[in-house]
C-alpha cells in the first residue's frame, strides 16, 4: 500500500529532530558556560564553583528527559506502523468477521500512538517549559532554552504536523472502511489474486473507492512532507551533527 513508501525516510527525518534538540542543548551549555568564564575571570572568582555551571547542567537533564518522551513515543508509532504494514490492516484481506475486529485494532493502535506524538510535538514548549520548571532552572535559562527550542522547531513543525495530520487521515479512512465491511458483510467479495473489492450495491461501492482514494492521498502527501522535512535536513545540518 502507498504508507509503506514514506517508511524509509522516517528515521531519517527523526533523527534529524533529535539532533536539532541535542545542538540546542549542546550549543546552549557552549554559550552559557563561556559566560561563566569569562564573568569569572573579570571578577577573579575563582574560589568557588560557578552557579552557571550548576544551572546548565539541570537544564541539559530536564531537556533530555523532554528527548526521552519523543523518542519513545517515535518507537512506539514506529513499531505500529510496522505492525500495520507487516500485517497487511489495509489491503481489506479479509476472510472471516473476526479480521475485521484484528484489523480495527491494529490501525487504532496506530491511531492512539500518532494522536500521543502529534500531541508532543504540537505542545513541544510547554512541555520543556515544564520540565525545566520542574527542575528549578532559574527563569532566564528556562526562557533561553524555551526560545531556542521554538526557534528551531519553527520550520520543523508545520512539516511535521502534516505528517501527523496523514497519519490521522490514513487511519480514521482506514476505520471507515472496516465499518462499511463489517455493516456490509455478505454484500461484498474481493479477488484474492488482484485485491479488488466489489461490493453489490454502487453506491456503497463508491463509498469505498472514495475511503481509499482518501487514504491514497494521505499517503502521497505524507511522503511528501517527509520528503521536505529531510530536503531541510540537508539545507540546514544540525550543529551537533559535526560534534
Amino acid at each position: 500500500m502507498a504508507p509503506a513508501k514514506a517508511s524509509s525516510q522516517r528515521w531519517i527525518v527523526i533523527v534529524f529532530v533529535i539532533l536539532i534538540f541535542g545542538g540546542i542543548a549542546s550549543g546552549l551549555l557552549f554559550l552559557r558556560n563561556a559566560r561563566a568564564r569569562r564573568a569569572a575571570a573579570a571578577q577573579h572568582a575563582t574560589a568557588s564553583p560557578s552557579p552557571a555551571n550548576s544551572d546548565d547542567a539541570v537544564a541539559a537533564r530536564a531537556l533530555s528527559n523532554y528527548l526521552a518522551r519523543i523518542r519513545a513515543q517515535v518507537r512506539d508509532h514506529d513499531a505500529a506502523f510496522t505492525r500495520l504494514q507487516q500485517q497487511k490492516a489495509l489491503a481489506w484481506n479479509i476472510r472471516e468477521r473476526a479480521d475485521i475486529e484484528r484489523d480495527r485494532k491494529i490501525i487504532r493502535d496506530f491511531l492512539a500512538t500518532n494522536t500521543r506524538l502529534t500531541e508532543t510535538l504540537r505542545y513541544g514548549e510547554g512541555f520543556i517549559r515544564a520540565e525545566l520548571n520542574t527542575a528549578k532552572v532559574p527563569p532566564a535559562v528556562r526562557d533561553s532554552i524555551v526560545d531556542l527550542c521554538a526557534k528551531s522547531q519553527g520550520p520543523l513543525l508545520p512539516l511535521q504536523m502534516r505528517v501527523r495530520q496523514c497519519d490521522q487521515a490514513i487511519g480514521e479512512n482506514a476505520l471507515a472502511v472496516l465499518d462499511l465491511l463489517d455493516f456490509n458483510w455478505g454484500s461484498w467479495e474481493r479477488d484474492a489474486a488482484t485485491g479488488r473489492v466489489d461490493f453489490s450495491n454502487t453506491i456503497t461501492l463508491a463509498t469505498f473507492r472514495d475511503y481509499v482514494a482518501k487514504i491514497e492521498s494521505a499517503a502521497a502527501e505524507r511522503a511528501d512532507a517527509q520528503q521536505q522535512l529531510t530536503h531541510y535536513q540537508t539545507r540546514h545540518p544540525s550543529p551537533a551533527a559535526g560534534k
